[in-house]
């Protein structure tokens, strides 16, 4: 079954022209695969599979594949349906076909799922599917660093609702469409299968949407000056309009995933600096503080650790770590030791501050300790008439 949808045509608040005109680059940068930097988005297959189980192995069953793909000022979407089980040969060698051409697949979980499933049954077949040689993007690792933050499920149908904006009407649930297939093989009544193909046309659409829609974001104020260094910017302030403190931590991963690194640091200090809510806060402020470090900016790495230190709460953690850049990197050993002297009154048991956090162990407190008696030996070294 074959459907056509014009370039115009509006999926999740947006054209489908949006993941058309995605940069080369932007797709090469989520994939993690500078292959698909040379290809044409019309080389980019969407995948999307109906089985009749959950939970994959080899009595699994793949009855219905929906293979989008650009062709001209069109989307299309083919649809290729098992019959019954001795049709599952034709099922694969008509996939293999659909395939010839293309360079690069996108799916939804399918690392996990689809691509796995399908490679097993085309071995169980003896049969050949190029699926292993195609360049892969799945979506679903991407959607939960960028909105995982964001919303309590990164499931296809919450990301539909959450994040573009669409409602299914009609829609028969996933966990359904396996004892749809099974009824359809008991009594041959082809008519229910119907909403089952519409699913997968409208999850093969989702995925489409939502590769715009993370190339939108990942672009958002992002300049590339080179193939290993790019940054990020905040748009200016408009009025009521925000930035949220959990989509820029969720930037930031995004970024950080991809390499981007300066860029995902940029992030997360932005998503600390407007009141970033435990414990992303937590995780946030680590991830920049090793990013900073990573990429040389000591000072920032000082700067941000005082900003943490302070709290409030004041963070045991921060102390460590700026102590860390004050003794390795500023060589400053008297602020050094001052820092570890307070990061020991906030570990005391007996002293006269709320009880610390789970990590301030004992074995904390002798790491500080240790710390402490190198530091007054550098100090005396570096400062011999230091008493």
């Amino acid at each position: 079954m074959r459907n056509e949808y014009p370039l115009s045509y509006h999926h999740g608040g947006r054209p489908l022209e949006t993941a058309r005109v995605v940069r080369p680059r932007t797709l090469a940068a989520l994939a993690q695969d500078r292959a698909l930097g040379d290809l044409d988005p019309a080389q980019v297959c969407f995948i999307d599979t109906e089985t009749t189980g959950l939970a994959g192995g080899t009595g699994t069953h793949v009855f219905l594949v929906g293979v989008g793909s650009f062709s001209g000022d069109h989307f299309v979407v083919d649809q290729y349906f098992m019959e019954d089980y001795d049709r599952e040969p034709a099922l694969l060698e008509a996939l293999d076909d659909a395939l010839d051409g293309f360079c690069a697949v996108v799916t939804f979980n399918g690392r996990a799922f689809d691509l796995p499933l399908l490679g097993m049954r085309a071995v169980l077949a003896r049969r050949r599917l190029p699926l292993a040689a195609l360049v892969h993007l799945d979506l679903l690792p991407l959607a939960r660093r960028l909105w995982g933050p964001l919303l309590p499920s990164c499931r296809l149908a919450a990301l539909e609702e959450g994040v573009l904006g669409e409602h299914r009407v009609g829609d028969i649930p996933g966990h359904e469409i396996p004892g749809v297939y099974f009824r359809y093989l008991r009594d041959r009544d082809a008519s229910p299968l119907a909403t089952v193909f519409t699913h997968n046309r409208q999850d093969v659409l989702s995925m489409v949407s939502l590769l715009g829609r993370l190339a939108e974001e990942y672009e958002a104020h992002l300049q590339v000056q080179g193939p290993a260094a790019c940054t990020w910017a905040p748009a200016p302030s408009t009025g009521d309009d925000h930035p949220s403190p959990l989509g820029l931590y969720g930037l930031g991963r995004l970024y950080q995933s991809t390499g981007c690194e300066p860029a995902a640091a940029s992030c997360y200090r932005a998503a600390l600096a407007l009141g970033l809510p435990e414990p992303f806060a937590s995780r946030a402020a680590r991830e920049c503080v090793r990013l900073l470090r990573r990429l040389g900016r000591r000072a920032e790495v000082i700067d941000l650790c005082c900003t943490l230190a302070d709290g409030p709460p004041p963070d045991v953690w921060a102390l460590v770590e700026l102590a860390k850049e004050l003794e390795h990197g500023a060589r400053d050993y008297a602020r050094a030791l001052s820092v570890v002297d307070r990061a020991l009154g906030l570990t005391d048991p007996d002293g006269p501050g709320p009880p610390g956090p789970p990590r301030h162990t004992e074995g904390l407190r002798l790491d500080l300790l240790r710390r402490r008696a190198r530091l007054e030996r550098r100090r005396r070294r570096s400062d011999p008439h230091t008493a």
